[in-house]
């Protein structure tokens, strides 16, 4: 079979904000798509990716239809979804390095933006929105599982919901290289938070938008200058200000996300305090939503043990006590004691001795 002569596309911010998929994007991002971007056709019937394959490309569906599925171990062929216009597909196994997990095979004749591996990286690092693009549609993908077979609904939204956990993984592993005093900073808070919530005894719902909610936490960050990010100092009092923009940016990014709708909690309010004395919207106590008091506190401890270009980072021990002091205070006494229980094993996850 001849492969389709791949294209350079020549496409202009204006053509490219047409689709949805790129409606909400800066025209530099949509600039930078154009560039890397390659126009491919396939005819009705042919296979664009196949499962099992190797991965090097992914795709968003300018025109046309492409049907996605996924063979069974019985044999059978389950359809995961049909795409149109503004659909894209092929991404997992370009986060995870993988092979092909499902074929692509167009419906009708089909035009298809065609980006490479290492393309689609330079794209997540400077055109993050594009991400979130992503994250939208796999939003939908999720709410949309009713449509299956009941004898496979387990099974595809365990798979999508691990598909949906390691896509916000990348772009927050993206987005923390801006900063490499912090990065590592938001997996390390997700495992406190994730140790924090079952201590407590929380459903496997909760832990699970607890883990997202921690992965995100910061991605109101995305709105702050690297000039601030960067500064190998301690901040001067307007760049304080500009850093408390970032739950309320972090909500405003994720408003639009359906299916990141119940974790939204978890990034405007890991600042309050127990007191009332946070940010920003200065809630106090059990008015604080539970996932915000539980990220708080993981947030709290893994900025005290961590060092930072103008100061070294607490031996555990002491963070420890600084927790203590601040139960009542600072931050939901029930939750410190839950951490109180867990932060031995805590220090084993983490790889540092307890009395470090």
């Amino acid at each position: 079979m001849t492969r389709p002569n791949p294209l350079r596309l020549g496409a202009s911010a204006p053509a490219l904000r047409k689709m949805d998929f790129f409606s909400g994007m800066p025209d530099e991002h949509l600039a930078l798509v154009a560039r890397v971007a390659r126009r491919r056709r396939f005819r009705a019937g042919q296979v664009v990716i196949e499962e099992n394959s190797a991965a090097d490309t992914f795709f968003i569906i300018r025109t046309g239809r492409v049907r996605i599925t996924k063979r069974l171990e019985t044999g059978e062929e389950m359809l995961l979804a049909e795409e149109g216009p503004g659909g894209f597909f092929g991404e997992m196994a370009l986060l995870d390095e993988g092979p092909r997990s499902a074929t692509a095979r167009a419906v009708e004749p089909a035009s298809l933006l065609e980006i490479s591996r290492n393309d689609f990286k330079v794209l997540l690092d400077q055109a993050p929105l594009l991400a979130y693009a992503m994250m939208r549609v796999l939003s939908s993908r999720l709410r949309g599982t009713g449509a299956l077979m009941v004898a496979q609904l387990q099974h595809k939204n365990r798979e999508l919901a691990d598909a949906y956990r390691d896509t916000i993984t990348a772009v927050v592993n993206t987005l923390e290289a801006r900063d490499p005093y912090t990065r590592g900073h938001t997996g390390r808070v997700t495992t406190i938070a994730k140790a924090i919530a079952s201590g407590m005894g929380l459903s496997e719902e909760e832990l699970f938008i607890i883990e997202i909610g921690a992965l995100l936490h910061d991605v109101g960050k995305i709105g702050v200058t690297d000039a601030i990010l960067k500064k190998p100092g301690p901040l001067d009092s307007g760049e304080y200000e500009e850093i408390r923009e970032h739950p309320e940016k972090g909500r405003h990014i994720l408003k639009h996300i359906a299916y990141l709708e119940k974790v939204i909690p978890c990034v405007l309010h890991h600042h309050e305090r127990y007191d009332g004395g946070g940010y920003p919207q200065h809630l106090a106590g059990a008015d604080i939503p539970l996932p915000g008091r539980i990220i708080s506190v993981a947030d709290a401890f893994d900025a005290m043990t961590s060092d930072r270009p103008y100061r070294r980072g607490m031996q555990f021990a002491r963070a420890v006590a600084e927790l203590r002091r601040g139960a009542g205070k600072q931050f939901d006494p029930k939750v410190v004691r839950a951490f109180l229980g867990v932060w031995r094993k805590l220090a084993r996850l983490l790889k540092r001795p307890p009395e470090d």
